[in-house]
């Protein structure tokens, strides 16, 4: 089973931990945490915005994390991208984007983020929230799926 078909209390333990290690460790230019991390409270009472508030604050933008593993798809979900459209207009929104499974990473603008959202297809999380499925190819040059 993939780390995506888990049921979301299974996924949240370690959602973004790794990722966001590799950020902090990886990161050129000083950072802090500035978004929220599995608070103990109930997140869906909370307007998206809040929700997806990014997870650091560097003086050049506000950087969200996301991981994505085996199945090599970046999954973002819509409201997030609608939420990290608001906080663009605060300050500039960067991806980091870590691959746990080909140990890579990248930092994407959150204009080219949305350029590959538009290029990709939707689906959905077991619980329904509805995400653009962002294969690697569209993120690193994949030699091998690029052949295939």
């Amino acid at each position: 089973m993939s780390f995506a078909d888990k049921p979301f209390g299974v996924r949240i333990q370690t959602m973004g931990d790794i990722a966001e290690r590799r950020f902090e460790e990886e990161s050129p230019v000083k950072w802090v945490r500035y978004g929220l991390c599995r608070p103990p409270i109930n997140m869906s009472a909370l307007p998206a915005q809040l929700r997806y508030t990014p997870d650091y604050l560097t003086a050049q933008g506000l950087v969200e994390v996301q991981g994505l593993g085996r199945d090599q798809i970046l999954k973002v979900k819509h409201e997030k991208l609608e939420a990290l459209k608001w906080w663009e207009k605060v300050h500039p929104v960067y991806l980091f984007v870590y691959d746990s499974h080909k140990d890579r990473s990248s930092m994407l603008t959150l204009s080219e983020v949305r350029k590959k959202c538009k290029l990709s297809e939707t689906d959905e999380f077991p619980e329904g929230k509805a995400y653009y499925a962002i294969k690697s190819s569209l993120l690193w040059e994949d030699v091998e799926e690029s052949i295939s």
